[in-house]
């Protein structure tokens, strides 16, 4: 089993610029130290006034720099939002920085805001996933490309450097709903599922992906777990540290539009079947049935939430490296 952490490039406004890429970068170190194997970021725009993220290109290619034995990854990358050839280009480059150790995790977008900033019908969203990773695939083996499709065209193009990882580096495709499983069947190396998941849409949706693999003659593999996660010295000292976090996070997923289950629920309610939280020995028993129920290898987590302090955050990961990682090595 290997584990990873989302770090915490969306932070609340409280927190000054400066000093939240500095606990980016000590979320790094902890995470190295405590024998994590992965460091994942995530991608929005236009956020408005109240909240603030750093974008994961830029944010990961600093971060390699502090941890370089370690995977660095979008979780996730909004790839219906860009241009293929920049997105391939951009992915190579992080591929050889980091030395063959970039996953490439990306999915199609939800946030109006979003595709109404850069000029795309969000209609368009999941045939212009489909073509830009068809494309990057591609892009990232050969040279000289001709491609007319219903979103891009290419006449001639190559790009270098190449990535190191060949054919390229993994694609984890993330879907919210049983369509988008489907679709990540097809198009990608694996389906990533949502911290946002309960487990009874992740048992229904792994049976849909397995399903469409074997259709289409593809391996099944597991999906990468992206999970909720928080340990402390007991449970209740862990759940406190959520609570109104959590809750707030979960209410905005709603508002926005988020695709797939219900978020406007209390916190004993998401909690469920959602969150790993408690003390080290009930969160390693907890990640045990994970790997019994459905065979995990990769399981990364989101352990920072809007409001929290980041020192708490820091201290999650280390417990974590500390009591945890040990069981599963």
């Amino acid at each position: 089993m290997k584990f990873g952490i989302q770090i915490n490039g969306h932070f609340s406004t409280d927190l000054k610029p400066a000093d939240a890429f500095d606990y980016a970068v000590k979320q790094v170190r902890a995470a190295r130290d405590g024998g994590f194997d992965g460091i994942f970021a995530a991608h929005h725009y236009a956020l408005g006034m109240g909240e603030n993220m750093f974008q994961p290109i830029p944010l990961l290619a600093r971060l390699a720099a502090e941890a370089p034995e370690m995977t660095m990854g979008t979780a996730i990358y909004l790839l219906s939002l860009h241009n293929p050839v920049e997105a391939a280009e951009l992915s190579a480059t992080l591929d050889v920085m980091t030395g063959g150790k970039f996953v490439f995790g990306v999915g199609q977008g939800y946030r109006d805001v979003e595709f109404t900033s850069f000029g795309i019908p969000r209609g368009n969203r999941g045939g212009r996933l489909d073509e830009a990773v068809a494309m990057i695939r591609k892009l990232w083996v050969e040279d000289d490309i001709d491609w007319k499709g219903d979103h891009f065209t290419l006449d001639g193009v190559s790009i270098n450097p190449k990535p190191i990882q060949q054919p390229g580096p993994p694609i984890w495709v993330g879907g919210d709903t049983l369509r988008s499983v489907r679709r990540a069947a097809r198009i990608g190396d694996a389906w990533m599922t949502s911290p946002r998941h309960s487990k009874g849409f992740i048992r229904e949706a792994i049976q849909v992906f397995n399903q469409r693999r074997e259709a289409l003659e593809l391996p099944a593999a597991p999906p990468v777990f992206f999970r909720e996660l928080f340990v402390a010295d007991n449970r209740e000292e862990a759940e406190q540290e959520l609570v109104e976090c959590f809750e707030r996070l979960y209410h905005m997923y709603h508002r926005e539009g988020q695709p797939g289950e219900r978020y406007d629920r209390t916190f004993e309610e998401l909690k469920e079947d959602r969150i790993i939280v408690g003390s080290p020995q009930e969160v390693t028993e907890e990640i045990q049935s994970y790997q019994d129920e459905f065979g995990a290898e990769y399981m990364f987590f989101r352990v920072y939430y809007l409001g929290m302090d980041p020192e708490k955050t820091l201290q999650c990961i280390k417990l974590f490296g500390k009591e945890v990682v040990p069981h599963f090595s």
